[in-house]
């Protein structure tokens, strides 16, 4: 009797764990003010037959060779050394950071607190497990199209954020920022990506073309952010 009274204990707590967990049917759709994050939303929620976000998984979260991807790398100089730039990119609110004129966030989720973050909501820095719908713009904003990627790493000791697109969308791949201290006690960061959708045209030509200009634009809104904060 005692064992059949834990064994319905233990399944109305996990029962009670699975209902709490958000779900497509939380997003407040009012709140999100880009037409193709609402779209790709539906869209992902069919493709990966899941309810909840927690159930959403990152591309290549048990990948190791990527010798089958496309591989793409970006440097850029930061003047201030190491340190502040990493708290800076470290404590950034993500919806605000990758707001630029080629992207902006429409919604984000967090895997740690199981909640939904809108455009108009604040949040104290990265960590793991934050999911992010992104509105980008192409061709000056005459097209847009919506992605979605997951922060999958974020190691202080050694300067790395590692990001993932989430399953269901076009592209499979992940990026990877790390920042290396140079000799004249600067600040360099590697902005390295992979990327397969099979086609080769896409990824080849299209996505190395409007992909450089979306983290151009990123990591001069990181710069223009840090410099301010000098003033």
């Amino acid at each position: 009797m005692h064992r059949l009274s834990l064994i319905i204990t233990l399944f109305l707590l996990w029962n009670q764990a699975t209902m709490a967990q958000l779900s497509y049917e939380d997003v407040r759709y009012e709140a999100i003010p880009f037409r193709m994050v609402k779209t790709y939303l539906d869209s992902q929620r069919e493709k990966a037959q899941v309810n909840c976000f927690a159930d959403l998984r990152p591309t290549c979260e048990n990948i190791e060779d990527f010798s089958a991807f496309y591989r793409y790398r970006r440097q850029y100089s930061f003047k201030q050394p190491i340190e502040q730039v990493w708290e800076a990119y470290r404590k950034a609110n993500p919806t605000e950071a990758w707001t630029t004129k080629k992207s902006s966030c429409g919604l984000m989720y967090e895997r740690e607190s199981d909640r939904i973050i809108y455009p108009a909501d604040s949040v104290d820095g990265i960590m793991n497990g934050q999911i992010l719908y992104m509105d980008i713009k192409l061709i000056r904003g005459l097209y847009h199209l919506a992605t979605a990627f997951e922060i999958t790493k974020v190691e202080d000791e050694l300067g790395i954020i590692e990001v993932n697109y989430t399953e269901s969308g076009i592209n499979e791949g992940k990026q990877i920022i790390q920042m290396f201290e140079t000799e004249n006690g600067r600040t360099r960061i590697v902005h390295t990506t992979f990327i397969r959708s099979g086609n080769k045209i896409r990824d080849k030509y299209l996505y190395p073309y409007f992909h450089t200009r979306l983290i151009n634009s990123f990591h001069r809104k990181m710069k223009r952010m840090i410099a301010r904060s000098e003033s």
